[in-house]
């Protein structure tokens, strides 16, 4: 039988695990989304088609970065398994008090 402990500790890790593909998966995409960024902000146009794209490649790099430390941080955190992980993937039972509800 395995124990408590054992099997938050294998879920937390397998979250880890496909937490960090995510992210390493993500990374394959910011060489691409760099260059729409630059092609656009180095053009010397002022169109509003332009800017558009500008814009729309900025913010999609932006989301970028941030899906990629989010992701990086939570495999992070959920591969060191503290009491915050085992509480949230295994809660623990609430204690009967005795006193009437």
């Amino acid at each position: 039988m395995i124990s408590r402990k054992d099997a938050v500790l294998l879920a937390s890790r397998t979250l880890a695990v496909l937490l960090t593909v995510s992210a390493l998966a993500d990374v394959s995409y910011v060489p691409e989304r760099l260059h729409s960024f630059l092609h656009y902000f180095n053009n010397e146009s002022s169109s509003a088609a332009t800017e558009y794209m500008r814009h729309y490649y900025l913010i999609g790099l932006g989301f970028l970065v941030v899906r990629i430390v989010g992701f990086a941080l939570m495999a992070l955190w959920l591969h060191q398994c503290g009491p915050e992980v085992e509480e949230l993937l295994l809660p623990s039972e609430p204690e009967l008090t005795g006193a009437p509800h």
